[in-house]
């Protein structure tokens, strides 16, 4: 999909600022480009990694049924990612269940494979996307839901409250990055930067485990989603931006209004 253009005005609205990515560099590349077309110095200290997880026959049986559900509802890119490294995709099959991709970029990612998301909901918070799932049927549907080891398990908590039959399947999980550039490393510990992204809560604890809680004590934190802005305030910090929906473009925004405070 093409990038939102930015503006000249944009441009300096960031010039020389150096921000903090702490996300896996694969995911990070969308956002570091907007950055960096706004004059910004992006730091990549991706404080997790993503693997594949280890299914057991179960769990490979669950998902290599993918085309037996009548809803898969995928809650991100990750959840699409690994799952399809274990489903034969069929493009002629008659049969499809009903996708639900939580995010633009779940439906990029189904997009790449050939699949479109039937829905994808406006809102990513809890109560809102609780609420745009309410519309359908659930009783009696057999639900498939891919999930990283973190993952709270309250999509298939309320699909199985209306009466669905849920397989929750972990297929990939978030462990701790032991490998960070040393160079990169240093930087962080001597404070050499402006600003700091963070998208899950366990990218926070992982920086801070890493960096101590010192470094950003007089930084400005920018989060994706209020889950994330709640560990944050965990460790005793205050949060400066949370953009009102979890997309690059809304990120954009959100840094440029910043500025002009």
């Amino acid at each position: 999909m093409p990038e939102p253009i930015i503006s000249t005005m944009a441009h300096l609205s960031l010039l020389n600022r150096r921000i903090v990515l702490t996300r896996p560099e694969d995911q990070s590349e969308s956002i570091a480009s907007q950055l960096k077309k706004a004059g910004a110095t992006v730091l990549l200290v991706p404080t997790i990694k993503i693997i594949p997880a280890e299914l057991l026959p179960e769990g490979k049986f669950r998902i290599s049924s993918f085309y037996g559900y009548d809803f898969v509802i995928f809650p991100s890119a990750n959840s699409v990612k690994y799952s399809f490294k274990q489903i034969v995709v069929d493009k002629h099959s008659a049969a499809k269940p009903y996708i639900v991709a939580i995010g633009k970029r779940t439906a990029e990612a189904l997009a790449v494979i050939g699949f479109n998301a039937d829905f994808i909901p406006g809102k990513f918070t809890s109560e809102e996307l609780i609420k745009s799932l309410s519309k359908f049927e659930w009783k009696e549907k057999k639900v498939l839901i891919p999930i990283g080891n973190l993952s709270n398990g309250e999509l298939a908590d309320f699909v199985k409250s209306k009466g669905a039959l849920a397989d929750q399947v972990i297929v990939y999980e978030t462990t701790p990055n032991d490998s960070i550039d040393e160079t990169m490393k240093s930087e962080i510990r001597l404070g050499r930067f402006d600003m700091i992204i963070f998208y899950s809560p366990s990218q926070v604890k992982n920086f801070i485990d890493i960096f101590g809680s010192n470094v950003l004590k007089t930084k400005p934190i920018v989060v994706i989603g209020p889950t994330t802005k709640k560990a944050v305030e965990r460790h005793g910090f205050e949060v400066a931006i949370v953009p009102g929906n979890s997309t690059t473009e809304d990120l954009m925004k959100s840094l440029f209004e910043y500025e002009k405070i």
